[in-house]
């Protein structure tokens, strides 16, 4: 914090104050721009921005001296599409933000796998235990007429 140095004890300045409280409100509100969050919004702020600019557009062309009324209703349709893209940009984010974590497990599942095989291919225990859980899950299928279970062939 900032100070003053006064003979007696040292005084914090009340505006020095107010301006850091502002700039670490900022910096804050900057964070959330990172990541998918922060992209998704900035990508309905654009869209906001641009339908703000086709609705001036229209509006200033059937002005004709009535301009406090195009001004109404050139913010009632601003207003309106900002109500309107929240309740969407809240479902986006966090459906874009499951489908990301689906994709890292899934990608992370993989590779274990992968890795998994490798050491199956060198160890005849381990295929040989990999292939009675192949018999019995083929064997649990057929006794309950269900399909066959996938197993990929490396």
């Amino acid at each position: 914090m900032s100070s003053f140095v006064n003979p007696g004890k040292p005084k914090n300045h009340q505006g020095a104050v107010r301006l850091e409280t502002i700039a670490s409100a900022v910096s804050r509100r900057f964070a959330q721009f990172r990541g998918a969050k922060g992209l998704i919004a900035m990508l309905l702020a654009g869209a906001l921005s641009a339908l703000v600019v086709v609705a001036d557009q229209i509006v200033s062309t059937w002005t004709d001296g009535h301009l406090l009324m195009a001004w109404v209703a050139l913010w009632v349709m601003v207003f309106t599409a900002a109500a309107l893209f929240a309740e969407a940009s809240r479902g986006w984010t966090s459906r874009m933000a499951a489908a990301l974590q689906r994709r890292a497990r899934a990608a992370s599942e993989r590779a274990a796998d992968e890795r998994f095989w490798e050491v199956a291919q060198s160890d005849p225990r381990l295929m040989a235990e990999l292939q009675a859980a192949r018999y019995r899950a083929e064997q649990a299928a057929l006794a309950a007429d269900q399909p066959m279970p996938y197993w990929p062939s490396h």
